[in-house]
């Protein structure tokens, strides 16, 4: 006689469930944590081949790249000359004169981006190269973006003047402007990092050690009380301002976040433009002038000073990195 196969019954049906729910609530981090080692490492090998490709620069033309290149004139987008930075021999002429550029693009060829440097005209001032969705400073440049980086879903920013639309391609990492890169509204821009406006820094001039000196490091585009910042980035824009996007400073620790209701406060706001942060768990990929790659974790105030050590090519303090 055939015996009849007996069904789960619904307490059975349940328990299974739960069951289930429990095994996949203990999987996930542990699936999460090697999703966050994988993309802490891809991080690591885009900051390690940026150094290189500096490095390679300064062989060719025996200089680092500048910060961002851009005349010393009346034209629009350029560096007035009769503004405080150059009245007071902050900064100077550009090593490249009449071009307007970043690190960022400057480093292009040599991150096996000739083809994409080859499409710009650098002549072109403040946002010519990126006036449309096509256009060549509309490119995401995937050795500039951190995959944990907390990027609109295109990586690609826009930005409306004069009744056009400008499109961006995103970056996720910024150059070592030194202890104070961006002069919008607080402080005055210093020239103490390995990239500033018209730099022309040699490896001679890394007196503090190569080892000692941070080079490239991380921009967190996430912040609960300030979210303007998700969609500030553009490797491929330049003028006088375009500091922003590409130079990073120590005026303020790492993972620096706008404190609660400070969101339209721009003197708090200003701080946060240019804080190196990223969204791994505890600190900040960077290279470093030697060409290494070191996760930090100077988030807290009493620890600013060794990051602003880190920061200075040439501060006499010299300082180890953690």
């Amino acid at each position: 006689m055939r015996h009849q196969r007996r069904a789960f019954t619904l307490i059975e049906l349940l328990v299974v469930i739960a069951i289930i729910a429990i095994l996949i609530g203990l999987l996930l981090p542990a699936v999460q944590k090697v999703r966050e080692a994988a993309n802490r490492m891809k991080c690591s090998n885009n900051l390690k081949q940026i150094a290189l490709a500096s490095h390679n620069y300064h062989d060719t033309n025996n200089y680092f790249p500048s910060g961002v290149n851009v005349p010393v004139s009346s034209q629009s987008g350029a560096l007035f000359p009769t503004n405080a930075l150059v009245t007071n021999g902050v900064v100077g002429q550009p090593p490249d004169p009449g071009r307007f550029y970043s690190v960022f693009t400057a480093i292009l060829p040599y991150v096996e981006q000739d083809n994409l440097y080859q499409k710009l005209d650098l002549t072109q001032r403040e946002y010519a190269n990126c006036n449309g969705p096509n256009s060549p400073g509309a490119t995401v440049v995937n050795t500039y973006i951190c995959p944990t980086d907390n990027l609109p879903a295109n990586k690609v920013s826009t930005f409306v003047s004069g009744g056009t639309t400008y499109y961006f391609g995103m970056n996720s990492y910024l150059g070592n402007g030194g202890t104070c890169s961006w002069f919008e509204s607080y402080g005055t821009l210093h020239t103490d990092g390995m990239f500033y406006l018209n730099s022309a820094v040699t490896m001679a001039g890394v007196t503090d050690g190569t080892s000692n000196t941070l080079f490239f490091g991380e921009r967190l585009h996430w912040d609960p009380n300030w979210t303007n910042i998700q969609t500030l980035g553009g490797w491929a824009w330049s003028n006088y301002l375009s500091g922003q996007d590409v130079l990073g400073s120590s005026l303020v620790p790492v993972n620096f976040l706008v404190p609660a209701g400070q969101g339209s406060n721009q003197s708090t706001t200003d701080k946060r433009v240019n804080a190196f942060g990223s969204r791994h768990t505890n600190g900040v990929n960077f290279a470093l002038v030697d060409g290494s790659v070191r996760f930090i974790t100077a988030s807290s105030t009493s620890s600013l000073p060794v990051l602003q050590a880190l920061s200075t090519r040439a501060g006499g303090e010299v300082q180890a990195a953690p």
